[in-house]
């Protein structure tokens, strides 16, 4: 029997028009983005997240982001591993008609050389307008680590938040980011980081149900998100504020996330909620005649 799948019209209504509401995820399909990230790490974790109410206290690490771009992905291996494909929605910068997907990522502990725990993902939509991150914020340039830079990636329609989460390393219940490399000696080379993350259910978000997708497995259960993080220094994103207490430097980064989109709820089509009907129907008529 036929089933219209919810949420499919509003997909296709999106399709070809300039950015009016947030970008809707399609459902049920492997998604592939590619983010840009500029950030701050400090091995003692001293940071503190200038003018981000949520993110109180200190970490190791924090750092602002844009979504450059969203792709219709293919499954590589099962459970595993998600590839690109065709891009769907493209950051086409400040003055173009896409709109931008921007966030913030924090509370992230470092916990060793090349590892670290919690951490959480809040993302943002901004309409074709107000859309203000360009190239040269991204590079460091125009944006410094400070409340002005964050409360551009941080305005706009909320979306979604993800906590961190473990299964990066299968015997470690505990850490959510394994790197490759210390990123605080990471010189004028490139070091990798990897992790998980599940949605946050309860900061519900346009994009919540849709990346709440449990696809990844892992030795501690399913993980919506999967994250390779490639990361270089940023000088100008470096803090003397914190020399006494460890080195902050800066870092800029890019990293694929995947996801398996949440499977949307069906329902049956109007011919066969009539024939449902007239079956209760009989079922009543019958019970009164006997």
């Amino acid at each position: 029997m036929k089933r219209i799948v919810l949420t499919a019209l509003v997909v296709l209504s999106i399709t070809g028009t300039a950015a009016a509401a947030p970008f809707v995820l399609p459902l049920g399909v492997p998604i592939y983005m590619q983010f840009n990230n500029i950030e701050q790490v400090n091995n003692t974790n001293t940071l503190v997240v200038p003018g981000y109410a949520p993110a109180t206290g200190t970490q190791g690490n924090w750092g602002v982001f844009n979504i450059s771009s969203i792709q219709a992905g293919a499954v590589a291996v099962a459970n595993t591993e998600i590839s690109g494909g065709p891009v769907i929605f493209a950051d086409d910068g400040p003055g173009g008609s896409q709109g931008q997907v921007t966030g913030i990522f924090y509370g992230i502990q470092v916990t060793g050389p090349t590892t670290a725990t919690g951490g959480t993902i809040d993302f943002y939509w901004h309409d074709a307008g107000s859309d203000t991150i360009s190239a040269a914020c991204l590079a460091g340039t125009t944006c410094a680590p400070n409340a002005a830079t964050v409360g551009q990636f941080t305005s706009g329609t909320f979306l979604a938040r993800l906590n961190l989460a473990s299964g990066v390393l299968p015997l470690d219940a505990i850490t959510t980011i394994s790197s490759n490399i210390d990123p605080t000696t990471i010189g004028g080379g490139e070091g990798r980081a990897d992790g998980f993350a599940n949605v946050n259910v309860g900061a519900p978000g346009t994009w919540t149900f849709a990346l709440n997708g449990d696809w990844f497995i892992t030795t501690f259960g399913t993980r919506d998100l999967r994250f390779s993080n490639f990361f270089t220094r940023l000088p100008a994103w470096d803090s003397p504020t914190n020399a006494t207490a460890g080195t902050t430097i800066g870092l800029r980064s890019n990293d694929p996330a995947r996801v398996f989109t949440a499977t949307p709820a069906v329902i049956p089509e109007p011919g066969t909620l009539t024939l449902l009907g007239f079956g209760l129907g009989g079922l009543a008529w019958l019970r009164r005649k006997k």
